[in-house]
């Protein structure tokens, strides 16, 4: 099973002792930054999944670094934990996907991290790429019947079973095989293009 990577952003070291311990007991994988600079960095290099900051902080407070945090990828979660009013941080930060008040219980901040993670969107790409696979499927399903019942019009019967088919509707057929096949070739290209994109 893939360990979930949190960042804990906090100018408070024996705050991110806690958390260090009590993310880790939980079976996260923790990295953490003493402001919101440091934070850029790690981000950077480490990709979390969620980041738990605070607000007051040295050299980058916590509402800048949600800023840019929006910036850079408006789907990562960011949990804001603060000594400050909650409800002025609320509307200070709009984009934070919960705000906690300190003194927080360790097991608050959990349970909003796994909120979320499981509220966190899918990226657009990901939902174009099985959107595109979708309609590939469905193009090569409609080419494979149009294509069947092409080849069953075409194989060679008794001539007055023959006739029970119109010549017009046999091309008809067959143009309709044709478009199908065509489909599923330019939704394979598609799928190709867009997996080139997220890698």
């Amino acid at each position: 099973m893939r360990t979930i990577h949190v960042l804990i952003v906090d100018d408070d070291e024996d705050w991110r002792s806690v958390m260090v311990d009590v993310f880790s007991e939980e079976g996260f994988s923790v990295s953490v930054a003493s402001d919101g600079r440091a934070a850029c960095v790690s981000v950077r290099r480490s990709k979390p999944e969620v980041v738990v900051t605070d607000v007051d902080m040295p050299v980058m407070t916590g509402r800048e670094l949600l800023a840019w945090l929006r910036a850079r990828d408006r789907t990562l979660p960011v949990i804001v934990v603060t000594g400050e009013d909650e409800l002025a941080i609320a509307s200070n930060c709009p984009d934070a996907f919960r705000v906690l008040r300190k003194p927080t219980t360790a097991d608050a901040i959990v349970s909003a991290v796994r909120e979320a993670l499981l509220c966190r969107k899918e990226p657009l790409v990901g939902k174009i790429s099985r959107a595109a696979e979708a309609i590939a499927y469905g193009a090569r399903r409609r080419g494979e019947i149009a294509l069947s019942r092409s080849a069953q019009l075409f194989r060679r019967t008794k001539a007055p079973e023959r006739s029970n088919v119109p010549k017009r509707a046999r091309r008809g057929r067959a143009r309709r095989a044709i478009v199908g096949v065509g489909m599923a070739a330019l939704a394979a290209l598609a799928i190709t293009a867009i997996r080139g994109l997220v890698a």
